[in-house]
């Protein structure tokens, strides 16, 4: 179906056929490159073409009964054309990939469904907030890999960027130093090293985002990651960034310290990763919260299986990264899993599975009133590749939540003390919807 993209260290634990969140380590692409660091341009010589040519003479050879015997003699002429090719290194470090990414979705406003509301979905995943025709992203990145150094620029629009990122437009923008082939240093902002999904919907196994990928997970990361590479099947990361363990950037108002780490291990066909994520839960350096992240990768032909689990443990006192304000009253507990299996039927076929289940106390990423909480989600999605570089997706998906936060058109309504307009209240378990999505991506 795909490549697998992005691991944590090094290519030697990409395995075919995946896609995790973790990035792409910038030395993956210096490796691959053969060219002399002090030299602007390489020259390289190579034969453009070998001509053979004939050339027919005779010889008279004087006969001893005095009768000249004429032989003809057949010369061949060997002519080689060599060709003088410049290569710049400057060329075959750049790598860059342009996309879009449109869809037409029935759920939420038309019929029955979940509303953007700040109390029960605050995020109107996935990426989307509205239902018909819609562009979630448009963008592309760019990336100069040297034999010390590296340069990153990932851009998005659309109506699902601010949910990707708070430094909109701007998905990823980093710098890279390499002091050696088995440490790569990220500085900037990046995307996480955690999760089982990317943003990229055509390296995942459906076209929506899964809840533990909203919900439990940061997206992107605002400091330093070191990448290091402790054997050909193990790698090492560490990061010290900003925000709180769902990640965070100066521009909310959380630039507490937190510490992140993640080992892989891996072959050609299984993947193994694990990781986490602490900062402290107020401004006093205290009540550190604690986020852990593992994701198990198993490819065996045209199936492939990502598991996918995540803990969050918020100590009582602590506070939200969007509201200073706020105090946790008890320990709180959030946990989810996922499970994806993608079966790659042909070369233009394949058919995703993801089920998932969260639960704890807390119903979205923001903590609501009303005790524990329990949400499973179930997607089915088929895709369909046309042509190389555009991808087909119909999609259906179910949520069961064990409390009433879904919305019906013709449901329960409140005035609102401040607008004194009618508004909708929650009222249903389940949910369904149905998406088609249109992406097309193309790049070196």
């Amino acid at each position: 179906m795909r490549k697998f993209l992005s691991l944590a260290v090094m290519c030697s634990l990409a395995l075919p056929a995946l896609a995790f969140a973790q990035p792409e380590a910038p030395k993956e692409a210096a490796d691959d490159m053969e060219r002399l660091p002090d030299q602007d341009v390489e020259t390289k010589t190579t034969v453009e073409s070998v001509t053979v040519e004939e050339e027919e003479s005779t010889l008279v050879v004087p006969g001893e009964d005095g009768e000249d015997t004429i032989v003809k003699v057949v010369e061949e002429k060997t002519t080689v054309v060599e060709q003088v090719e410049e290569s710049r290194p400057f060329l075959d470090g750049l790598s860059w990939m342009v996309m879009a990414s449109a869809f037409y979705r029935i759920d939420g406003y038309i019929g029955d469904g979940v509303l953007q509301n700040e109390s029960y979905n605050s995020l109107g995943y996935p990426y989307t907030q509205y239902n018909g025709f819609g562009l979630n992203f448009v963008g592309g990145m760019a990336q100069y890999t040297g034999d010390k150094f590296g340069v990153t620029i990932d851009l998005r629009w659309g109506t699902g960027a601010p949910l990707l990122t708070p430094l909109v437009p701007v998905k990823q923008g980093y710098v890279s130093w390499m002091p050696s082939d088995k440490v790569a240093i990220d500085f900037g902002f990046f995307d996480t090293i955690f999760g089982g999904e990317v943003a990229d919907e055509w390296n995942n196994a459906n076209y929506t985002r899964g809840a533990l990928y909203f919900l439990r997970q940061p997206f992107n990361h605002m400091g330093i990651r070191s990448a290091f590479e402790l054997s050909d099947k193990a790698g090492f990361t560490l990061m010290l960034t900003n925000g709180g363990v769902l990640g965070g950037t100066p521009i909310d108002g959380n630039e507490t310290p937190t510490v992140g780490w993640q080992f892989a291990l891996g072959g050609d066909k299984v993947g193994f990763f694990f990781g986490g994520q602490h900062g402290a839960g107020t401004s006093s350096n205290k009540k550190w919260e604690n986020f852990f992240d593992w994701v198990l990768s198993a490819n065996a032909g045209i199936f492939t299986l990502i598991a996918n689990g995540d803990y969050q443990l918020t100590p009582a006192g602590a506070v939200l990264i969007d509201d200073p304000t706020s105090g946790i009253g008890a320990m709180s507990v959030a946990y989810g899993h996922s499970l994806q299996l993608m079966f790659d039927a042909t070369d233009k076929f394949s058919i995703g599975l993801r089920g998932e289940h969260l639960s704890g106390n807390e119903d979205f990423r923001n903590f609501v009133s009303g005790g524990d909480t329990g949400l499973a989600t179930a997607t089915l999605t088929f895709r369909y590749k046309p042509v190389e570089y555009l991808v087909l997706s119909l999609e259906g998906r179910g949520e069961w939540n064990t409390r009433e936060i879904y919305f019906a058109r013709n449901g329960p309504t409140s005035v609102d003390p401040e607008t004194m307009e009618e508004v909708l209240e929650p009222s249903k378990k389940a949910n369904y919807s149905a998406i088609l999505g249109f992406t097309a991506f193309i790049g070196n």
